[in-house]
């Protein structure tokens, strides 16, 4: 679920819930291989396979890219490609109620689509959140701790980003051998 070094160093620590991206990963793959056959010069269609390989860029960015992400200073959440990070200083809590998020000062909540709430995670106790919830609350409450005289100033500070390099890549990645095959 994490990844990366500890919070000392500065380096991002990404959480994921594994079920959800292994299953993005699988349909991808699969739908994938459906595109790479439909483009195969013996059915030909390349039209419908370029796609149903959009679908698997969706997935891509649904299951692999929605994460929590950390350092010392700051917390990001990544939707869609949608990445909103505000300093540690400016959350005022993270819960695991129902989902995972992470309310700020101002009174909004950071949530991701990977750790969004569920039937099956009300009847399991949200197993596969914890880990997340633990390490993030954690990390909260260290910056928290290191800065007991910087005050709130009534602004949030976030910063919204758009990954249009990740998404070039993974259009990179599915677009190009799928032209291949389908121009041979």
């Amino acid at each position: 679920m994490g990844t990366g070094a500890g919070a000392d160093t500065g380096t991002a620590t990404v959480f994921r819930r594994p079920a959800y991206w292994w299953f993005s990963v699988l349909a991808g793959v699969a739908f994938y291989g459906i595109a790479l056959v439909v483009a195969s010069p013996s059915v030909g269609e390349p039209t419908p396979a370029f796609v149903i390989s959009g679908v698997v860029v969706f997935l891509w960015a649904l299951g692999w890219d929605s994460s929590f992400r950390c350092t010392d200073s700051h917390v990001s959440s990544v939707n869609l490609l949608v990445t909103t990070t505000v300093p540690w200083a400016d959350v005022q809590k993270v819960t695991l109620d129902g989902a995972l998020a992470i309310t700020l000062k101002d009174g909004e909540e950071l949530g991701s689509v990977a750790f969004g709430g569920s039937l099956l995670g009300e009847m399991t106790g949200y197993r596969t959140h914890r880990r997340a919830f633990e390490e993030l609350r954690s990390t909260h409450r260290k910056a928290r701790a290191s800065r007991r005289g910087d005050p709130y100033r009534g602004t949030v500070r976030r910063k919204v980003t758009f990954a249009w390099r990740r998404l070039l890549c993974a259009i990179a990645v599915v677009y190009v051998p799928l032209t291949v095959v389908a121009v041979l």
